[in-house]
């Protein structure tokens, strides 16, 4: 592309005409007979004319010997010991070609001129024998095309002529044209329908394309129904394809076509064929850390939510269920073909567990499960496929320590549910009645009892009524005599016996004195003697 000064340019294309100085005083037009071409220079003979005339061979590109011609003698000069005269066909094209051009300037006619260079800005174009400018702003070419047009023909209307001392300055444009010529070839278009079209360029993005005398854009989402990732490996300029028009924006001359619709919208096809709870076949194109993608077919894919993969678990690890590539089959829980919104569950396969959970697992049944896990705090039982349950250390066995082994089987009763969080809890223990609800059938207030110490206190002494039930011999309730320190008379281990005194059912505690026993047998005692010797055991 060269630089281009539009007043110096024209000056410098006049002295390649002129090399030498014109003569004011000889200049005229003359009709002269070719007899002669050569590469630089051709002559001609003129009727009463002795001299030769002399013409630049460029300047009759399309004329033969012995065809005549009229130019314009600007000058004359010495050559080969004789004069000639030097004259010009360029000069006297130029001024019949700027009244043509002045013309179809007050007309708005439509002139054709042939691009004879490339420069900065735009491009100059030849009509008439004058030189105009074409500002690339005008010239509705592309601008990484610009070279291609060198030496084409093209048509143009001339938007200004001016002339100065410099010369004349001359704009012309394509715009108003290739407008028009669109807007012709816009109104005769129809929507929905399938054209031809050559491939221009491939974007990133999508495709520009050729129609006739148009240009028109397929966006990439418009190239398929699936995702289209690289078009560069699909299509290449020059490439005819087919695609049918969807959009016409006639005042923008915008024409957006689309190749994905001329084949059935894949979603409309799976929507027909399939509802909500049908039973499909996809294979797996994407794992994230939310789920999975499954292909349908192609242009339809679904979603497998992490929470959809297990009635058990919402949090899963994905790739231990599928992986990429892997054939599935899935049920339909969610289907908008509108909205291109598609949700699939592996889970759904299978009943779910929890179903009825609410009288199969009510709180108070008794269940029967496997030890799957076991923990420090407590064990997991599987109930069923999918469904275990807890028991906590602490329901094992009412008194005692107990221990289970993976793979142990047990019965429990049911003593929580969470339908929400699928959770059970149970208790091993609560199969049986409690040492207070035995102790409770077993003991009254006032039932006398002799039982082992097992622990001593300041505050009192604790004797053991059943396994898990302690009964408790307050300080002041442990002996009819005063005892400052209960462990300098009796001792862990021993038997004592005593009296219940007090059953507390709500704080689960029974109080007995032996105290009690120790008067009791007092009594009875010195009845015995007075009714023997008449006198009692204080008398004696």
């Amino acid at each position: 592309m060269s630089n281009f000064d539009y007043n110096e340019d024209f000056e410098a294309l006049l002295n390649e005409y002129m090399p030498v100085k014109e003569d004011e005083e000889i200049k005229s037009k003359v009709t002269g007979i070719i007899v002669s071409k050569d590469r630089n220079f051709s002559y001609l003979e003129v009727a009463g004319e002795p001299k030769a005339v002399r013409v630049r061979t460029e300047e009759l590109e399309g004329y033969s010997l012995g065809d005549e011609i009229e130019v314009l003698v600007i000058a004359q000069a010495e050559e080969d010991d004789s004069m000639i005269l030097i004259a010009s066909k360029r000069r006297v094209d130029q001024e019949a070609g700027a009244k043509k051009l002045q013309i179809a300037f007050e007309n708005n006619e439509i002139v054709s001129g042939k691009v004879v260079r490339r420069v900065n800005g735009g491009y100059i174009v030849e009509m008439f024998s004058q030189q105009g400018f074409l500002p690339n702003s005008l010239s509705e070419i592309p601008f990484d095309k610009g070279d291609s047009f060198v030496g084409k023909e093209l048509n143009v209307t001339i938007k200004e002529i001016k002339e100065d001392k410099k010369g004349k300055k001359i704009l012309v444009s394509r715009r108003e044209l290739v407008a028009k010529k669109e807007i012709e070839a816009i109104e005769k278009l129809v929507l929905n329908t399938v054209v031809e079209a050559i491939v221009l360029e491939v974007l990133a993005f999508g495709l520009t394309v050729k129609l006739g005398d148009l240009k028109g854009f397929i966006h990439i989402s418009e190239i398929d129904w699936k995702k289209t990732a690289d078009l560069q490996k699909l299509y290449k300029s020059g490439d005819v394809i087919e695609a049918k028009i969807i959009e016409i924006e006639k005042d923008k001359r915008n024409i957006k076509l689309s190749i994905k619709a001329l084949k059935q919208n894949p979603w409309e096809v799976i929507a027909q064929n399939n509802a909500v709870g049908s039973e499909v076949t996809g294979k797996v194109t994407r794992i994230t850390n939310y789920g999975a993608f499954v292909e349908l077919t192609p242009g339809v894919e679904g979603l497998i939510h992490s929470s959809d993969f297990s009635w058990t678990s919402n949090k899963v690890n994905i790739n231990n269920f599928v992986k990429i590539g892997d054939e599935v089959k899935a049920v339909i829980n969610e289907l908008k073909p509108e909205e291109r919104k598609l949700k699939l569950s592996i889970k759904e396969l299978s009943v779910n567990p929890w179903k009825d959970g609410a009288t199969r697992f009510a709180i108070g049944s008794v269940l029967e499960g496997v030890v799957v896990e076991v923990k420090p705090f407590g064990i997991f039982v599987q109930i069923e496929e999918g469904v275990d349950g807890f028991i906590h250390n602490s329901d094992f066995v009412w008194a005692g320590n107990k221990r289970y082994s993976k793979g142990d089987k047990v019965e429990f009763k049911v003593s929580e549910l969470n339908l929400e969080s699928q959770k059970i809890k149970g208790s091993i223990k609560s199969l049986t009645k409690s040492p207070w609800e035995v102790a409770l059938a077993n003991y009254k207030v006032g039932d006398k009892v002799e039982k082992e110490i097992k622990n001593i206190q300041e505050f009192g002494m604790f004797v053991k009524l059943e396994d898990g039930v302690d009964g408790f011999i307050p300080t002041q309730l442990a002996s009819r005599d005063f005892v400052k320190n209960l462990k300098d008379t009796f001792k862990v281990g021993q038997l004592i016996s005593a009296e219940i005194v007090e059953i507390d059912s709500e704080k689960k505690r029974i109080k007995l004195s032996a105290k009690k026993i120790e008067l009791e047998n007092e009594k009875n005692e010195n009845e015995e003697l007075l009714e023997k010797y008449g006198t009692s055991s204080s008398e004696r």
